[in-house]
């Protein structure tokens, strides 16, 4: 009985996109986030619950799929949306553990992101992207 019921979710499953990628974990886990912070906020409960329940399905629409093609793709869009974010953070964390020791600045023509060591007062500096020369003051 087990084994036939199995089977036949294996059958029922094939051809569908079938995973739980990083886009359906982040979804569910916004999903539960929403649905506990409903219950401490009373004003708005009914509509945090009805997007967190939105979401909660689009889960599951996702992952019972058979565009699985598409809903690869929409993982790919995520992760380098995801990935871009994450980047930025650390820069900026980057910065701020070295603000004490650098200035930070951007070339005038190609906005590369510079750095130079602090207390050297006027100092000729050289884009590493574009080559450009100007002077800054750190």
């Amino acid at each position: 009985m087990l084994m036939k019921l199995r089977k036949k979710a294996q059958e029922w499953m094939r051809g569908r996109y079938g995973h739980f990628d990083a886009l359906n974990k982040t979804l569910l886990v916004i999903s539960l986030l929403l649905l506990f912070f409903a219950n401490f906020t009373a004003s708005v409960a009914w509509p945090m619950r009805l997007l967190a329940y939105g979401l909660f399905l689009l889960t599951y629409y996702r992952i019972f799929s058979k565009r699985i093609y598409i809903r690869s793709n929409e993982n790919q869009k995520f992760l380098r949306w995801k990935n871009r974010w994450l980047k930025k953070g650390q820069q900026v964390k980057s910065q701020f553990k070295q603000r004490k020791t650098h200035t930070f600045f951007h070339c005038p023509e190609c906005k590369q992101a510079l750095r130079a060591p602090k207390g050297r007062g006027q100092i000729k500096i050289t884009c590493s992207k574009c080559q450009h020369v100007f002077f800054k003051k750190v």
